[in-house]
């Protein structure tokens, strides 16, 4: 080194080389070595209606990644009229929904929970103390309930129109925590699943069972005739070993 520059000492010359040789062998190791780390790896597209924590499919993806770390879940959010669209065009291999009926004729349903249609409202309603309530009775109430977009609106829209009246409903929106707030500021009687209400903790609100019983069944969802992937397979097959209607 002098004022103006700087040059290779001798030793300099003669180590360069061999510093140049070990950086570029240092790039390949690590160019191979992220190969073989994504050859290794390989991504599970699942979607899923939004209320998963409600149903503990967000504890079923935890274990599951705990299982099998060399599998990459990628979890899509979306509410049920997009599921069996999502599974058709390949978008997802999997999904969490809510089976509405006998279910699409082209899907295969594994049950995986149960629930029940409630009716929440506040303490202080006129109907609060009724040990089971018929649809009927919620006739000239304002409702409050899911959006047009999920199948519990559709299917409490079809009930009460077996019953003989018109929902009205006053609010519909997509998080169940906000619907049940609304119960409790008296705005309404909301119509939702038993689990809903259980995971949102209010002391001012009462939930009373629909009469006759009308049952929920969460199920995972795979289109027909389409081979699923081994880490498909992995996971439908883990689901099935978890799954409890009761």
């Amino acid at each position: 080194r002098n004022s103006r520059n700087v040059s290779l000492s001798p030793a300099g010359a003669q180590i360069l080389p061999m510093a140049a040789e070990i950086f570029s062998l240092g790039n390949k190791i690590r160019v191979a070595a992220a190969k073989e780390s994504r050859k290794d790896r390989h991504i599970l597209t699942i979607a899923s209606i939004p209320v998963m924590a409600q149903y503990n499919i967000t504890g079923v993806l935890a274990k599951f990644q705990q299982l099998y770390p060399q599998i990459t879940l990628d979890v899509a959010e979306c509410e049920q009229h997009d599921l069996d669209a999502m599974l058709r065009d390949g978008r997802c291999e999997l999904a969490f929904t809510r089976r509405s009926g006998n279910g699409a004729e082209d899907m295969e349903y594994l049950p995986f929970a149960q629930d029940h249609l409630v009716a929440v409202m506040h303490l202080s309603h006129p109907l609060s103390k009724s040990p089971a309530l018929q649809l009927s009775d919620l006739k000239d109430q304002p409702l409050l309930c899911l959006d047009q977009r999920t199948g519990l609106y559709d299917l409490c829209t079809r009930l009460c129109h077996q019953a003989g009246f018109q929902p009205n409903f006053v609010y519909t929106g997509h998080r169940p925590e906000n619907i049940v707030g609304l119960a409790a500021q008296n705005m309404g009687v909301a119509l939702l699943m038993q689990r809903h209400t259980d995971y949102v903790h209010l002391q001012n609100v009462v939930t009373i069972d629909i009469a006759p019983r009308v049952e929920s069944t969460i199920c995972l969802v795979r289109q027909q005739g389409v081979r699923p992937s081994r880490m498909g397979q992995s996971f439908w097959n883990f689901v099935q070993s978890l799954a409890d209607p009761d």
